[in-house]
């Protein structure tokens, strides 16, 4: 799965990254391997683009409870850690 999330341009990349990623750890329908990553997609207009993308080992227990836990912990992560969307 992928899941893309936007920060303003003043933000620190590498640490919403590690944040995403970490986001992603803690469930736990998440295989460890491979690893969660984050990437940086793009640089748009009005933020940079990242995503997360992660395997899970249940694909056919649905992924939307699951997208909603994920965006839902990269928001808070991101609000305690003054990363701004």
């Amino acid at each position: 799965l992928a899941l893309p999330v936007q920060v303003a341009y003043g933000a620190d990349l590498e640490r919403a990254m590690r944040v995403m990623e970490d986001a992603v750890r803690a469930q736990p329908r998440v295989l460890a391997d491979p690893a969660p990553q984050a990437l940086v997609v793009a640089f748009a207009d009005s933020g940079i683009n990242l995503e997360v993308g992660f395997w899970i080992a249940d694909p056919e227990a649905g992924s939307g409870v699951l997208k909603s836990n994920v965006n839902l912990a990269i928001w808070r992560s991101f609000s305690a850690e003054g990363i701004e969307i």
